[in-house]
């Protein structure tokens, strides 16, 4: 039966339903970030290539998925050419399911002004992991000029 043919033999407190609450979404930043060294063969940009951080996320929500994301690095000032993607293998120590993800930076419009905050956005990767304790690692993309030196690494646990 309805809630609203039970309103009113039971009352008008029969038609509001305490909805269910779900998990609350947490976000996870990896506890290792990945490293790239970036490289100056574009233009001479540098003397000496950098070796950049990239902090990946995975936030849980829905029970057994995981979105991996990662963000603008704030602690290097990056330009278009160093905002690459990553890869990310995952593995769920309690059932042993395992995949891997692409976190892509989304193509940039050169149509238009490019807003600095737009240099890198990247696409979220969402993946049915399985509840239980997931590790994750994640690395760079080696391009002409990026080489990876340091994958990161996170543990984390989904509903």
């Amino acid at each position: 039966m309805s809630a609203t043919v039970l309103a009113p033999i039971l009352g008008s407190r029969a038609a509001i339903a305490d909805p269910i609450a779900g998990p609350a979404p947490t976000t996870t930043v990896f506890q290792i970030p990945v490293t790239f060294l970036s490289g100056c063969r574009v233009g001479f940009r540098c003397w000496i290539p950098p070796v950049v951080p990239l902090a990946p996320t995975a936030t849980t929500g829905a029970p057994g998925e995981v979105t991996f994301q990662l963000a603008r690095p704030a602690t290097y000032a990056i330009d278009l050419y160093d905002c690459i993607g990553v890869s990310v293998n995952w593995k769920n120590l309690t059932t042993g399911a395992t995949g891997t993800a692409e976190v892509r930076r989304v193509p940039i419009d050169y149509s238009r002004p490019i807003p600095q905050e737009d240099l890198c956005r990247y696409v979220p990767a969402t993946v049915v992991t399985g509840s239980g304790t997931v590790v994750a690692t994640a690395a760079s993309y080696q391009t002409g000029d990026h080489v990876p030196v340091g994958s990161g690494v996170a543990l984390f646990e989904v509903p």
